[in-house]
């Protein structure tokens, strides 16, 4: 009996090109489980789909279900020219539009992505999430057909995204309000004084040779909100009712401001929000904005709730426990001095309304200070 020749794989240059492209997208799914950063969760994402499926460029949405509208607002743009990859953050939390039909498809299909045929082009959508609960949806312009292989390649890669998601929203999310949580607060500080020193710098240079934005040039902002009487909520009205206060406070904060600014829950009924590139004549209006949306809410059985709010500019002099104890001052003001109000420290400073307090030898700072607005 003659010995069977050993079998041997043929290569051929589609099938190595297709294990190139899963390859790529093991790795894109290597690089996303050591991510941590949710803007690069995004890019990552979004940069290894367009890549896997030859796209030209490709959109990412989050999925607002509001009975009976299914809205999406975009979170990000990948563009390629065919050598690099460009990502753009879409981040002004008002752009929510009605999902056209490509959209609607796939997120009504038990499959999860849909595909059409334009002139030349492939869209391709795909949504994230289980049936009827996805909260993403990743659209890709390709002008390559895609095989039935690649799209379920791609439905597994964004199952990663998926669970990367949620772990970052674990260790990111206070439980109750889904806002950002304290052990958060540092490393967000931290890029905040880092964005202010930055604005600072390019305000100073000469205008033709400016190549910032104009918006960057403008300051940073630490504001700090407290739920007046808060602990009379909890006393009258039992602590299931002070948690709906603490869940719609956190709604109307993420509907005042916008998507890229930074929203914490900071303990109990004690609240941050940091403000990136905010001209100085618009930062009360912002924070009073949200104050006015608190007081016209109507809560569930406790009515009408009240806030206080302090805020600082951000100074990339001073230390993060020196610019926090500014905004905690303001915010003190506004609750010893009527509640339901907003201050900033700057202005009160100015004013005389409150005082810096500064070591004896430099005193004379404080001095001057009156010196010149008393």
């Amino acid at each position: 009996m003659q010995p069977r020749p050993a079998l041997t794989m043929r290569h051929t240059p589609a099938s190595d090109a297709a294990n190139s492209l899963q390859m790529h997208l093991l790795r894109g799914a290597e690089v996303l489980s050591r991510t941590r950063d949710l803007r690069s969760i995004f890019r990552t994402t979004a940069e290894t789909a367009m890549h896997f499926l030859d796209g030209s460029y490709c959109l990412l949405f989050a999925v607002r279900f509001t009975p009976p509208d299914l809205t999406v607002g975009l979170l990000g743009c990948c563009v390629s020219d065919g050598t690099d990859t460009y990502w753009d953050d879409v981040c002004d939390g008002q752009s929510w539009l009605p999902v056209d039909p490509l959209l609607a498809d796939c997120l009504h299909t038990d499959h999860g992505h849909a595909v059409m045929h334009e002139g030349d082009t492939w869209r391709l959508a795909f949504a994230v999430g289980a049936l009827g609960e996805a909260r993403w949806v990743l659209e890709i312009h390709s002008h390559r057909k895609p095989q039935v292989a690649d799209c379920q390649g791609l439905s597994l890669f964004l199952r990663c995204f998926e669970n990367q998601h949620q772990a970052w929203e674990y260790a990111n999310l206070d439980t109750l309000t889904r806002l950002l949580n304290r052990k958060t607060f540092d490393d967000d500080f931290e890029r905040l004084i880092a964005a202010a020193e930055l604005a600072e710098q390019a305000s100073q240079e000469p205008a033709e040779r400016r190549t910032h934005s104009p918006s960057i040039t403008q300051p940073c902002w630490l504001g700090v909100v407290d739920i007046d009487h808060f602990k009379k909520i909890n006393d009258n009205y039992g602590h299931l009712f002070g948690d709906e206060v603490l869940l719609r406070v956190a709604d109307l904060m993420r509907q005042s401001f916008r998507n890229h600014d930074k929203l914490f829950r900071f303990g109990g009924e004690e609240f941050v929000v940091m403000l990136r590139n905010v001209a100085e004549d618009n930062v009360q209006s912002i924070f009073d904005r949200f104050r006015i949306a608190v007081e016209d809410h109507d809560f569930p059985r406790v009515g009408q709730v009240r806030c206080s709010v302090g805020y600082s500019r951000i100074d990339p002099r001073l230390s993060p426990a020196e610019l926090l104890g500014r905004a905690d001052e303001a915010l003190y003001y506004s609750k010893e001095h009527g509640r339901n109000q907003v201050n900033g420290f700057d202005e009160l400073i100015m004013s005389g309304k409150l005082r810096i307090t500064i070591p004896a030898g430099q005193a004379q700072i404080q001095s001057d200070i009156d010196e010149i607005f008393l």
